[in-house]
Formats: structure tokens, sequence, C-alpha cells
């Protein structure tokens, strides 16, 4: 893949050019699309300037792609990793992203795994994660006009499209 020939997006969906001297890395990540009953697990990083993301992030040297999933889990909504049953589904791409937080441009080869969970706690009640930012339960009602990270949301409206059916465009 030619990283001129990318188009890169940021979180929110809008396209960014990188410049001269902008650095183009590769990056792989796995993310965990968590399904339980009638909610979806999101997170509020810091540097996302409100846009939610889902749990996951980089994979790490020596790593699976779904050791790093559950890895990620934990660090980003601090419960252990304990679905109810086996991968329902996964989805895969690779796009160009632009992280903002970084000012980097990243060729983002990403798998998203939908595991069915047991919800434990309150939805919409947030709690902080161990590294420092919101996490909590969103009802499936909730995500027909919520933001999501662009990439996140393909994922979601490809594996698990009752979590966003009818979707009001806001």
């Amino acid at each position: 893949m030619n990283p001129t020939e990318i188009l890169y997006y940021d979180r929110r969906g809008v396209l960014v050019a990188p410049q001269a001297h902008s650095v183009i890395k590769s990056r792989r990540g796995a993310w965990v699309v968590a399904k339980a009953q009638d909610a979806i697990m999101m997170l509020w990083p810091g540097f996302t300037n409100g846009i939610p993301d889902l749990p996951g992030g980089g994979v790490d040297e020596g790593e699976t792609l779904e050791q790093a999933a559950q890895r990620e889990w934990f660090e980003e909504t601090g419960l252990p990793f304990e679905p109810v049953g086996e991968v329902l589904d996964t989805y895969h791409h690779v796009r160009g992203f632009y992280a903002d937080d970084q000012e980097a441009f990243w060729i983002y080869d990403q798998t998203f795994f939908l595991y069915p969970f047991e919800r434990q706690q309150e939805v919409g009640k947030k709690w902080l994660n161990p590294e420092g930012d919101l996490a909590g339960w969103v009802a499936f009602d909730e995500m027909k006009t919520s933001s999501l990270n662009r990439a996140h949301w393909l994922a979601v409206e490809a594996m698990a499209p009752e979590i966003i059916a009818n979707r009001k465009t806001v």
C-alpha cells in the first residue's frame, strides 16, 4: 500500500492530508466490541475531545491480536476480561488514520472482536478506568444519536447492526 495514495481520516471522519514533513508509520491495533443485553462498552479518553472509542489499542511485540484486545480491555475498563461466550464475529480493515493527539499519520491495520458480555454495571454510569479516562456501558438506543470514532463505527455497523438500527443523522 503506497502511503501517498491513502486517504487519512481523523476520529471524527474528517479527511486530513499529510504535509511534506509528516511522518507516516504502520501500526496494528485490536479492539473489543462488548455487547451485553442492550448495551455496548464505550470509553471517553481525554485526548479524543469527547469522541468515544471502543476498548482497544496497539498490539505489543509478541502479542496476538486477541491477547492485545484482552489486555487493552482491562487497561481501558478496569474490568476482568470475562465474556460469556466465544468471539461472535471479527472485523478487519486497514485505514489511513490521523492521530490528532500525536500529530501522526498511521496506516492502521485494525481488527475488532465482537464478544458477548454479562453487564454487571448500570447502563449510563461512567467510572474512571486505570488510565484515568472514563468508561461505561451505553444503551443501544443512545447509540442511535451518539458520536463514535469513525473507524470504530464501521466495525460496529458491520458486526452488530442492531446496536445502531434506525440511526438518526445528527
